[in-house]
C-alpha cells in the first residue's frame, strides 16, 4: 500500500489485480490541494492503470474542488478505456453529487470490494469515453 499526503489531502493506494484502490482521507476536501489526486489518476494511468475505485468513507464532506478534479478524473480514464468507481459515499456528498447532476455520471458502489468487482461483471463502457 502507497500513502502519498499533500496538505489536507491523504491517498492511501492499494492495487487489487488491475484495479487501483484509493482510500482518500482528509480534514479539508476543497481548495487546491484537491489537484494532487487528479496527478495521482495520471500517474496511474502512465503506469498502466485506468480502472480506479475510490473510497470516501473517511471523508464527510468535500466542496467543489474535489468535483472538478474527481470530473478530470473520471475523464482521463475513461479516455483511456476505463473509469472511476465510487464508495463509502455518505448522504452529505451523495447530495451534492445529486445537486450537481454528477450521480448519473459517477458510478457509486456500496463497499469497495463490490466495486472492484464490478470491474469483471461491468466492465467499462468504450463509447462513455466519446
Amino acid at each position: 500500500m502507497i500513502a502519498h499526503t499533500e496538505a489536507g489531502l491523504k491517498i492511501d493506494e492499494d492495487i487489487r489485480e488491475d484495479v487501483a484502490v484509493l482510500s482518500v482521507s482528509g480534514a479539508l476536501m476543497s481548495g487546491p490541494e484537491v489537484s494532487e489526486f487528479h496527478e495521482h489518476i495520471k500517474r496511474l494511468v502512465k503506469d498502466g492503470i485506468v480502472n480506479v475505485v475510490t473510497d470516501f468513507s473517511k471523508v464527510k464532506w468535500f466542496g467543489s474542488s474535489m468535483l472538478g478534479v474527481l470530473t478530470a478524473s473520471l475523464t482521463t480514464l475513461r479516455n483511456e478505456g476505463g473509469d472511476l468507481r465510487l464508495t463509502g459515499i455518505t448522504k452529505k456528498i451523495e447530495s451534492i453529487l445529486m445537486v450537481t447532476q454528477l450521480a448519473a455520471i459517477f458510478r457509486t458502489i456500496d463497499t469497495v470490494d463490490r466495486a472492484v468487482a464490478s470491474f469483471k461483471t461491468q466492465p467499462p463502457d468504450p463509447k462513455q469515453a466519446d
